[in-house]
């Protein structure tokens, strides 16, 4: 068995790996550790990376070199779909941990990062239970989406001596603390403050936090795709003057938002912009507001009423009055409409006749006041009454001057 084993080894180890380069393809040595478990490529350039083989590990220590080559890469997937591997270490040479290397790891708890290692790749970590993580002096690339999914993640420390990013409290930024990268989706702080020099979010910075309840970002200018996405106890937030648009879902499955406050000078509301935000029940939508994309406001069941204003001439399929019908998605009917999706019973339009969110009520059969409010309407009510009242009075004036002239005249 152990004789079948090394001769299928040998066999893979003569089969060539390829890569593209300049519409070339070329021939990678690569091979087999002795007990099998490690798979190398090398690059030719410096670079040899290395793959697990076997996805059962809960505890692995990756070499430093397999046939006289230096490991200096852990390659895609590395790991990839191991959910009972808890501990990983990385020899010193390691300089690039690639894209998916520990893709939903769900078990893995605790990983070195060695002094070597310049750069982290996207979703690198995915699904991990990391509780902490440090970056190294070197390290000057991490990918986004890196941490995304670490919901054990509680801080992010970065070596003191690392000139491309840097930690305060646990909390990840660039080295000028002027972007804020990573907000870990465990801390369990329920408020906070981002620092006066910081002025930008970068995309999914708070994405999955489970804790925070209030978040004063008074100093930011600008704000990446999704930022909020996902944190589920976020009751209240003021978007400061400065910011134009809500990019991609930035609320979206925000479960707990009631409140937001949105500046005058925001034009555009993202692709499910409020996705999900169930308890949001009253927003008021600036006059520079132009667009909102697909699913802005979808199954938003406690909001019951949203003024348009007329400025906005882009309004994206089920963007308003729409939510869940069942649990279950599904293509849709040949018309292209999801039988799961349900128009909101009570929700109503406030807009103008003529404008896009009036012909939006109409093409989705939602009820629209016309720009007639119900304050209107009762302003109408009692002005009419009160006109009934003079009318009345002058009735009874009149009459009783006709009254009195006849009883003059006999």
């Amino acid at each position: 068995m152990l004789l079948l084993w090394y001769m299928l080894l040998s066999t893979l180890s003569m089969i060539p790996a390829y890569a593209e380069d300049a519409g070339e393809v070329i021939t990678l040595p690569n091979g087999y550790s002795e007990d099998g478990l490690w798979l190398y490529n090398d690059y030719g350039d410096g670079t040899v990376s290395v793959t697990c083989q076997d996805n059962t590990l809960t505890e692995a220590e990756i070499p430093a070199e397999i046939d006289g080559h230096t490991i200096t890469m852990v390659e895609v997937d590395c790991f990839k779909d191991n959910p009972g591997l808890q501990k990983v270490t990385l020899p010193d040479t390691i300089t690039v941990i690639e894209d998916y290397s520990f893709y939903q790891c769900y078990g893995l708890e605790e990983i070195n990062i060695p002094e070597s290692v310049t750069k982290i790749g996207f979703q690198a970590f995915y699904g991990c239970a990391l509780r902490e993580v440090t970056i190294p002096a070197g390290v000057t690339e991490i990918e986004s989406f890196a941490f995304e999914g670490c919901n054990s993640l509680q801080a992010i420390h970065v070596s003191k001596a690392n000139q491309n990013y840097l930690d305060q409290d646990g909390i990840l930024f660039d080295y000028d603390k002027t972007t804020l990268i990573v907000y870990p989706s465990a801390k369990t702080d329920t408020s906070y403050t981002i620092p006066e020099n910081c002025t930008k979010l970068e995309s999914y910075a708070f994405m999955g936090n489970q804790y925070l309840e209030q978040i004063d970002i008074s100093s930011v200018q600008e704000m990446g795709e999704d930022v909020f996405y996902y944190c589920t106890s976020l009751q209240e937030i003021t978007i400061p003057d400065g910011i134009t648009e809500l990019k991609g879902s930035a609320f979206g499955n925000c479960t707990a938002l009631r409140k937001i406050t949105l500046p005058e000078g925001i034009t555009n509301l993202g692709s499910g912009c409020f996705y999900n935000c169930v308890m949001l029940e009253e927003i008021q939508l600036p006059e520079s507001l132009t667009g909102m994309n697909d699913y802005a406001f979808f199954n938003c069941g406690s909001l019951k009423r949203l003024t348009i204003p007329e400025n906005v001439t882009t309004i994206g399929n089920y963007a308003l009055g729409w939510y869940y019908g069942s649990d279950n998605g599904n293509a849709g009917d040949e018309n292209g409409e999801q039988d799961d999706y349900k128009r909101l019973p009570d929700f109503e339009i406030d807009a103008d006749n003529g404008t896009a969110a009036f012909a939006y009520a109409a093409r989705n059969s939602i009820k629209c006041t016309g720009g007639i409010t119900q304050g209107i309407v009762f302003v109408y009510i009692v002005l009419g009454v009160v006109a009934l009242v003079i009318l009345a009075v002058i009735g009874l004036v009149i009459m009783q001057k006709r009254y009195q002239k006849e009883h003059e005249l006999n």
